[in-house]
């Protein structure tokens, strides 16, 4: 029989190969030693591939929070400029004032639009859920069911599905 299988340091050592000689005991411990070091840098490898694999999740996170961050920034910047051009204004009147803070808000809403916040706008009589609304107070209103909406205190705001706050909200007494 040949040596071929000692130059294979991935085939084990057989019962047969010992039996027959064709491995001495000093080729036996060299082959383990080469298998205990291939094992030893294989892990090694995959340590270090796992820290920067965590690195780059951790670097990856703080780059998406930053750049969501400046997405919300540059559409609140215009918004605080027509701030600073409205309160330089000298001399307008209680109608021109409130006309330029419906403006105002208009501008904030579309800024808050463009990164996906919605209103939540709960309506006299809709069913309460939990998820999207926050009873305050219970209070009577006529023609409303039992556990709906009868009144609305607060608008709530969200981002696809999760609430950012929920609308606070009146609900009809049950009994």
């Amino acid at each position: 029989m040949t040596n071929e299988r000692t130059n294979n340091t991935s085939d084990p050592v057989t019962n047969e190969e010992m039996s027959e000689g064709a491995l001495t005991l000093e080729d036996l411990i060299a082959k383990l030693e080469r298998e205990i070091t291939e094992l030893k840098d294989s892990r090694l490898r995959a340590v270090a591939d796992l820290q920067n694999t965590a690195r780059r999740g951790v670097e990856n996170e703080a780059r998406a929070r930053t750049q969501g961050i400046m997405g919300v920034a540059r559409g609140v910047i215009p918004v605080l400029d027509q701030f600073e051009l409205a309160l330089s204004q000298k001399g307008l009147t209680a109608d021109q004032a409130a006309e330029g803070l419906q403006l105002l808000q208009s501008e904030l809403w579309k800024s808050l639009a463009r990164v996906g916040v919605e209103q939540i706008e709960p309506n006299l009589g809709d069913a309460f859920e939990p998820g999207k609304h926050e009873a305050v107070m219970q209070k009577a209103v006529d023609g409303i069911d039992a556990g709906a909406i009868s009144m609305k205190l607060q608008n709530g705001y969200r981002i696809g599905d999760t609430v950012l706050r929920p609308a606070k909200v009146a609900i009809q007494p049950t009994a």
